[in-house]
């Protein structure tokens, strides 16, 4: 995995073959019987989860940015993709203490991640799991902070808002008029000004597309750094991006 984490951003044949690398090296840790070969193993497949995390991330990205969405087959390892990262870097959510400094950035993934799912945009979806969303809505809420970024602030008003209209809640609605207000505060709105909790938000995956959602800008490995029980996991080169 080191040798993985080594190399420059991936993509095509590249990108597939390391998320095959990290996904067997993964499947054959947790094949070792329970407790592994001492204190040092479950963070070992924490560091594991976190790098196949990073990948499939970082595939669906490029994936979604490129999508012909009248290409089924595209579609469905997009959103195999999804469900595998949803998977792997929840597990490793589960796995982390809530206090841990490296939760927040897992925690913002898993919630991003879930909100795609709920409003998954390619043809054939699955009906919307209310389940996905509270997901999205709770996991965002814990994890962001005052200063999230503006996609980060995205996600968290396209989430309260759809949650909000299927079951209001006064804590919601006072969740999404702050978040709104962040979120139309940022220099560069552009398009989401005044007009976005009226009409942008009839369309949350275009809203995602004009705020650089997609943007395939290269791997955003999990920060573990700071962590007592991960070391850093930094797949690619260059300044890491975070989660949001």
């Amino acid at each position: 995995m080191d040798d993985i984490a080594s190399r420059p951003v991936l993509d095509g044949q590249c990108l597939d073959a390391a998320v095959e690398h990290a996904r067997a090296a993964l499947a054959a840790l947790l094949r070792v019987p329970a407790g592994g070969d001492g204190a040092g193993y479950p963070k070992v497949i924490a560091e594991g989860r976190a790098l196949l995390g990073t990948l499939l991330d970082h595939r669906l990205a490029l994936a979604a940015a490129r999508m012909d969405v009248r290409d089924a087959a595209a579609v469905a390892a997009a959103r195999a993709d999804r469900d595998e990262a949803i998977a792997v870097t929840g597990a490793l959510l589960y796995w982390l203490p809530p206090g841990d400094p490296a939760w927040p950035g897992v925690a913002l993934t898993v919630g991003r991640l879930s909100y795609d799912r709920y409003r998954d945009p390619w043809p054939d979806a699955e009906p919307p799991d209310p389940d996905d969303l509270d997901a999205a809505c709770d996991l965002l809420l814990r994890a962001a902070r005052q200063d999230a970024d503006q996609r980060t602030a995205l996600y968290l008003v396209l989430a309260l808002r759809d949650r909000q209209r299927l079951l209001a809640c006064p804590s919601d609605a006072h969740a999404l008029q702050t978040w709104a207000k962040r979120l139309l505060a940022f220099p560069d709105a552009g398009g989401l000004e005044q007009d976005l909790l009226d009409l942008e938000l009839a369309h949350p995956a275009e809203s995602l597309a004009r705020a650089g959602s997609w943007a395939p800008q290269g791997l955003r490995p999990l920060r573990l750094a700071g962590s007592p029980y991960l070391a850093s996991v930094r797949p690619g080169a260059g300044t890491p991006m975070g989660l949001g």
